[in-house]
């Protein structure tokens, strides 16, 4: 049997707890009804468990049960989001980060192509002066993919609420590492990012939108499609053990301070979450890199740019050379990473890391 490298990619998913698996597979082959056959009771028994589900999910943020819509992911609740906020409104002006992550970007150009105007800020002290009297939406993402950095979201908050402006806000990353003071107007998310199936996420929405898909009407017409059963309650169940993701945040924060010591970390302690490590390798081969530690199953960005073999937008909008951000790397720390892997892990870096430099 082949030996498995030391997983550090937990920000491009994660595998599923055993306790959601647990709670998802009677909907697989015992409740396997349709939640839309409301003439019987297997019909009744799936709707049931997707309606406990979203209001699982509505308690935990604090939101109503009508707010929570179920969709296949981050992606398309970005999709769905932003423009079913903006259909049938006139096109004015949109404000976002360079910063984002693809699925919020294209989204945003696909919209300037539609007439749509749109500001890309890379600080954001520059959002109140980029905001004019017609600027209808903002999106930021609550922690950065690449550099797990915090946005001050309560400072952006703000400032919408002053101006009369949406919130949009991607929070795949920031789920189960950063606890939610308030919500934004739009949330998007996935299970898979928080120990939860792969093809399941949810939109939470406080403000009226309209479809941008059409069909049976699922979702009070909003996301059309046969619900998913298994994967809302996976969904549902990950979420109600958020806390217990949040707890590890001291061992992250220590495993952080020991990496450090052998990584040139891009991403500042201060202002990040303790359990993404970003770091630059200036003027290593970025293949050669991931040969030489070919025993850490580790990223160097994204997974949305992983066949792409193009340096990060992040960086190279922070500055960073295209060589410099071929060469960077991303450290990605869950809630099965041991203290034996970190050992292990620390042993590798510092065995293998002078081959590079």
């Amino acid at each position: 049997m082949m030996h498995q490298p030391i997983y550090l990619d937990y920000a491009a998913t994660t595998p599923v707890h055993p306790d959601v698996l647990s709670a998802m597979l009677p909907y697989f082959t015992e409740v396997f009804g349709n939640a839309g056959s409301y003439a019987h009771l297997y019909g009744w028994r799936a709707a049931e468990a997707v309606e406990q589900s979203r209001a699982s999910i509505a308690s935990s943020f604090q939101v109503k049960p009508s707010e929570v819509v179920f969709t296949s992911g981050a992606t398309e609740s970005i999709n769905l989001g932003i423009r079913g906020f903006l259909q049938g409104k006139p096109k004015g002006h949109l404000i976002t980060s360079v910063l984002e992550h693809k699925a919020v970007l294209e989204v945003f150009h696909a919209l300037e192509l539609e007439g749509w105007s749109v500001t890309y800020l890379l600080n954001l002290a520059e959002l109140e002066l980029a905001i004019r009297p017609d600027t209808v939406l903002v999106s930021f993402m609550l922690v950065n993919n690449e550099l797990g950095t915090i946005l001050d979201y309560e400072e952006v908050w703000d400032i919408c609420d002053k101006r009369g402006v949406c919130f949009h806000s991607d929070a795949t990353q920031a789920l189960g590492k950063l606890a939610l003071t308030r919500m934004p107007h739009l949330l998007s998310f996935s299970g898979h990012k928080i120990y939860g199936p792969k093809g399941i996420g949810a939109l939470i929405s406080r403000v009226p939108l309209q479809p941008i898909s059409y069909g049976g009407g699922q979702e009070r017409g909003l996301r059309p499609g046969t619900l998913p059963v298994p994967l809302i309650v996976g969904l549902a169940k990950a979420v109600e053990m958020i806390p217990e993701w949040l707890s590890k945040t001291y061992f992250y924060e220590n495993a952080q301070k020991r990496l450090s010591t052998f990584l040139p970390l891009i991403n500042s302690p201060e202002n990040s979450v303790p359990s993404i490590l970003n770091f630059t390798m200036k003027g290593a081969d970025w293949e050669r890199m991931f040969q030489v530690l070919n025993g850490l199953a580790f990223s160097n960005g994204s997974a949305c740019n992983a066949k792409t073999e193009l340096p990060s937008h992040v960086l190279k909008a922070l500055g960073h050379s295209d060589e410099d951000a071929l060469a960077s790397g991303r450290f990605s720390l869950g809630y099965f990473t041991t203290e034996e892997e970190i050992d292990y892990v620390c042993e590798i870096l510092s065995q293998n890391l002078p081959k590079l430099l």
